[in-house]
């Protein structure tokens, strides 16, 4: 039974935003400026999340163990997925090559 005095049009939004987006990359995925921007949008935003937990543990009501947790998560999200461009660049120099 579905309650709609629960029901928050937010995640419709999210849920659209969110299939528009996988739509745009399964067509465009192809390209390798797609993939690199792709991988330093993502790793700036987790780097930008960072950020954040250390406004709020600071100065709002997040807990100060908690931000380092997630900050510690973001950052190594962030750190793979600048491994992962520059190794897709290498990749890319090599498959150029032969």
């Amino acid at each position: 039974m579905i309650y709609l005095e629960y029901f928050n049009p937010q995640y419709v939004y999210e849920i659209v935003f969110w299939i528009v987006t996988f739509l745009l990359l399964k067509r465009f995925w192809g390209k390798e400026k797609v993939r690199l921007a792709y991988g330093y949008i993502t790793a700036g935003l987790n780097l930008l999340a960072v950020g954040l937990f250390a406004y709020i543990s600071m100065y709002g009501s997040f807990k100060f163990l908690d931000a380092v947790a997630f900050s510690f998560l973001h950052t190594m999200v962030a750190f793979i997925m600048f491994s992962l461009v520059i190794i897709s660049k290498k990749l890319e120099k090599q498959n150029e090559e032969n």
